[in-house]
């Protein structure tokens, strides 16, 4: 079970807010790409694919999962950053392939600090998810215990 009612409505509120955004990346994608001259870039029109997959999809499974913990907000903040600028970096790269020129440097920052973020992020949440599951095992082995005797 959660801890509270307001931590999955927190989490549930969260998932709309990433389903917005990847409503107004795919607006936003399909706008540009429109005006750009019959140019196209894969990178621009599927941007709105990563707030959505994880961001969307991921709130939403950690909304219906039974935990008993959920990360705190610094946890959240690191993988929210990453999913940001790994959406940032797809749109990034789509406009600089529809202005038809290259940018190799800036592309890397946008990989590499997106990839730090998200591990980093990542790997917070599921240390907790672990730590939170045998918690549980624990709790419920000690109260069978207790019940047996």
């Amino acid at each position: 079970m959660f801890i509270s009612e307001r931590i999955k409505r927190n989490t549930l509120r969260t998932a709309f807010i990433y389903i917005g955004i990847t409503i107004f990346v795919g607006l936003f994608g399909g706008i540009y790409e429109m005006f750009s001259n019959n140019v196209f870039s894969p990178a621009m029109y599927l941007a709105w694919i990563i707030p959505c997959a994880l961001g969307a999809f991921v709130y939403l499974a950690l909304a219906f999962l039974p935990l008993e913990k959920v990360p705190g907000m610094l946890t959240a903040c690191v993988y929210n950053f990453g999913v940001a600028m790994l959406t940032i970096r797809s749109i990034f790269i789509g406009v600089i392939e529809i202005y038809g020129t290259t940018n190799k440097m800036m592309l890397t920052i946008y990989t590499v600090l997106s990839i730090i973020f998200l591990v980093i992020g990542g790997a917070a949440y599921l240390g907790i998810f672990i730590y939170s599951f045998i918690e549980t095992r624990k709790h419920k082995k000690r109260k069978n215990n207790e019940e047996v005797l």
